[in-house]
């Protein structure tokens, strides 16, 4: 595996990784699976990427049964640690950028998994089209937003259309099971997407991963706005909010009574648990 990795490495070094599609082995929970390098984009796969989702999904998928709810699905990240982990684990996926869309049917293609759906949209309070910041302007920049005004402005961002959907409209396209998992990475529009599954947060009682990125020191209002109705929306939930600290061995869950004033971007993942599993998550993470 190793030197498969460093053969593309050594290419993207060079300049050539643009001009090939191929498949890449790589191991995640012991299984081998193959990741797509379609003229540069799949790279990441090649680098050490979010190894605290692993962990987060063994210890937490047990306890919470159910569809695995991915809002900003990008290259696939959480789609193949979750197959690699539970192969038989109900998946749908939300993206609304087109080439991550393509990307990440490749790798389902590749791959062989079984119930995964994509709705090529992002998830927001009303169904249509917008546009989707490239703040890197690569096709698959895995910090693009929905929110034009989320960062200053730079030399090299561009935007592209694309399309937006209701969790009604989700819904009403096919059945969609109890929810067991959500993990939400959306670059500034958590709250909208929080607000569109609310109803069935609050009947499904599922865990929630949310990355929800720094205020800042001064503070940005709008974040801070954004972060206090959350945190309201906790609350109506009957559900806690722990910050992931990923430098420690099994992960460390520091409660949280609100998000609050933060400038590094490594506290920036969260987890939402229902009041009534608390004592449940804690244990899972004490061995």
């Amino acid at each position: 595996m190793k030197l498969t990795r460093y053969a593309v490495r050594a290419l993207r070094k060079v300049g050539l990784l643009d001009n090939f599609v191929f498949n890449v082995p790589i191991k995640l929970s012991g299984k081998v699976v193959q990741v797509p390098m379609v003229k540069g984009v799949g790279f990441i796969y090649v680098l050490d990427f979010e190894p605290f989702m692993d962990e987060l999904i063994k210890r937490l998928t047990p306890l919470f049964p159910g569809v695995f709810v991915d809002a900003g699905v990008n290259l696939g990240q959480t789609l193949i640690k979750a197959k690699a982990a539970r192969p038989d684990i109900v998946y749908l996926g939300l993206e609304p950028n087109p080439v991550c869309v393509d990307y990440t049917q490749r790798l389902v293609r590749a791959n062989n998994f079984a119930n995964v759906t994509l709705v090529p949209a992002g998830l927001t309070d009303h169904d249509g089209e917008g546009g989707l910041v490239l703040w890197n302007g690569e096709a698959g920049d895995p910090t693009a937003s929905l929110l034009s005004d989320l960062k200053p402005q730079r030399a090299n961002q561009r935007e592209v259309p694309v399309k937006l959907v209701t969790w009604a409209t989700v819904e009403k396209q096919a059945p969609i099971g109890k929810l067991g998992f959500v993990k939400i990475d959306v670059e500034g529009s958590e709250l909208d997407v929080l607000e569109q599954l609310a109803p069935r947060l609050r009947s499904d009682r599922p865990i929630t991963v949310v990355e929800v990125l720094p205020p800042y020191d001064p503070p940005m209002p709008e974040r801070v706005e954004r972060q206090k109705r959350m945190e309201a929306l906790f609350r109506s939930l009957d559900m806690k909010l722990f910050r992931i600290h990923k430098d420690s061995s099994p992960l460390r869950l520091e409660p949280l009574e609100e998000f609050g004033i933060f400038t590094l971007q490594e506290l920036s993942d969260h987890l939402v648990v229902p009041s009534e599993r608390v004592n449940d998550v804690l244990k899972a993470f004490a061995r």
